[in-house]
């Protein structure tokens, strides 16, 4: 005796089919309710930053900087300066190693190309001419003093 062959609905397939397109639909839907929303919670004038390989949305950063300083200083502290603008022309005085820099203190003095025209290593106090336009740099020094 044989049996008649035996063929499963497709009406089980079907419906799972449709419950499954329309949850695909929703999530998107709510997804891109969700992030529309955040931007528009933010309080005026607060940037937030959010790092996500997900997310492909470009952030607006504002960042506020310091306008230089209307008196060029009168002291060197450690780093790249331009004279005239940042410091005065004039002779510095330090008191020498500031201990940060195993070799001592560093400075240079360039062009406003970056040449250099003088450079050296000190360790103990030390003097230095800055003349209009320069570039001079220190690095592990205690604070260069105007002196004239």
């Amino acid at each position: 005796m044989t049996t008649p062959d035996r063929r499963w609905p497709v009406w089980p397939w079907l419906v799972l089919t449709v419950a499954g397109i329309a949850v695909t639909v929703v999530a998107a839907i709510v997804g891109t309710a969700a992030s529309t929303n955040e931007a528009e919670d933010t309080p005026p004038g607060t940037v937030t930053v959010t790092a996500s390989q997900d997310r492909k949305v470009p952030e607006r950063v504002t960042v506020t900087v310091a306008p230089p300083p209307e008196v060029p200083a009168t002291a060197l502290l450690d780093g790249l300066h331009t004279v005239g603008r940042d410091v005065q022309p004039g002779i510095y005085q330090t008191t020498g190693p500031s201990g940060t820099n195993e070799g001592g203190c560093y400075w240079t003095r360039s062009d406003s190309g970056g040449g250099i025209i003088e450079n050296g290593v000190i360790i103990g106090p030390g003097t230095l001419t800055v003349n209009l336009n320069e570039l001079v740099e220190t690095a592990g020094c205690q604070p260069w003093q105007k002196v004239g």
